[in-house]
């Protein structure tokens, strides 16, 4: 009925007022040595984070703005997920990748890909010794021919304790495949250095695993449970420190609710979605990558006992979401989207 439309309008309305949008002038700086960086006051919208919780999310939301960018996963050791489907136990556990197909199906659109790396079976010390190079080229290639900003996270929460990754060998692996990419000429992609911003692996200092300004062009950051306070934990506050010493813009590079979206109320909203946005804001950040997933049906997560974080569970909540990034703040797919980011194809 009108009355109930009027209720629900003015309780979105309601929803989205509960979001802080000052910035903290201290987080608006020159950024050095990055690229495919929005333009001040804008913040690149991305979603993720496999095949079908994308084609789902497309299926609930296909009257709404598409985002200007999309998340995909892919491991050095092999071209799966990248130009052909993973098809191996890592699809089942974390969810079926092919950048190519986002590709192919969004144009006008960016890729935020993860490349996973971990200190186990000896997948870095292998990647710094050079054991991989051939996968780099391969993917350099693959990279020159979709004519579009690719944002690469090399070896993503480099710091975090399940990744167990040695910083020395860390620094040599990121440097050896940002080397690789610039030689083979994919001048598209831009290379993230992300934090899992909790306790470190070993309580290296996050300094240990930098491989340098000249290696890194954006700073990103894992944002999951973290966004149930308003009040940053030390480790992400060192993040954001980090990146404006090093004048680097910030992209969050995974964040989910964890604690589920529930059908019938919206505390998803109010516990963690508005401090997620007002951070956005505060700290300016320049990209933010929501993952519209079902945690549960992931064998890899059963362990952490994460909950369905799907923006289709709750209508009410969607909306508050697309009222907020439906903003001419955040960039979403449009023909100006790659001249806005300063990348020329």
């Amino acid at each position: 009925s009108a009355e109930q439309t009027k209720i629900t309008a003015v309780s979105i309305a309601e929803m989205v007022a509960k979001v802080n949008t000052e910035v903290d002038p201290a987080f608006v700086y020159q950024y050095e040595k990055s690229k495919f960086v929005p333009p001040a006051g804008k913040t690149l919208l991305i979603m993720g984070q496999d095949r079908k919780s994308i084609s789902e999310y497309m299926d609930s939301f296909s009257d709404r703005p598409i985002p200007g960018g999309w998340t995909a996963y892919w491991g050095i050791t092999s071209m799966n997920g990248v130009d052909r489907m993973n098809t191996e136990d890592i699809g089942r556990q974390y969810g079926y990748q092919n950048h190519q197909t986002l590709v192919d199906r969004f144009p006008d659109t960016v890729l935020q890909s993860g490349l996973w790396m971990v200190g186990m079976w000896d997948v870095l010390e292998k990647a710094s010794k050079g054991e991989y190079n051939p996968v780099i080229r391969q993917f350099s290639t693959w990279a020159k021919t979709i004519g579009r900003p690719l944002y690469l996270r090399i070896g993503y929460e480099f710091d975090g304790e399940h990744n167990q990754m040695e910083p020395d060998f860390y620094v040599k692996a990121f440097r050896r495949i940002v080397d690789i990419i610039r030689a083979e000429g994919a001048d598209n992609v831009a290379f993230v250095w992300q934090s899992y911003a909790a306790p470190t692996y070993k309580g290296y200092p996050l300094s240990a695993w930098y491989p340098g300004d000249e290696y890194v062009d954006w700073v990103g950051i894992s944002l999951f449970g973290h966004m149930y306070s308003p009040e940053l934990s030390k480790e992400a506050d060192e993040v954001f420190n980090f990146s404006k010493e090093h004048k680097k813009p910030v992209m969050v590079a995974e964040a989910s609710p964890i604690n589920g979206i529930d059908e019938k109320n919206v505390d998803a909203w109010n516990t963690w979605f508005v401090n997620f946005l007002s951070l956005s804001y505060r700290k300016n950040i320049k990209a933010i990558s929501y993952i519209n997933a079902n945690w549960p049906a992931y064998t890899g997560f059963s362990s952490l006992n994460w909950k369905d974080a799907r923006l289709q569970n709750n209508q009410q909540v969607a909306n508050a979401w697309f009222k907020e990034t439906e903003k001419d703040r955040y960039l979403k797919q449009s023909p100006e989207l790659f001249e806005q980011l300063g990348y020329k194809k």
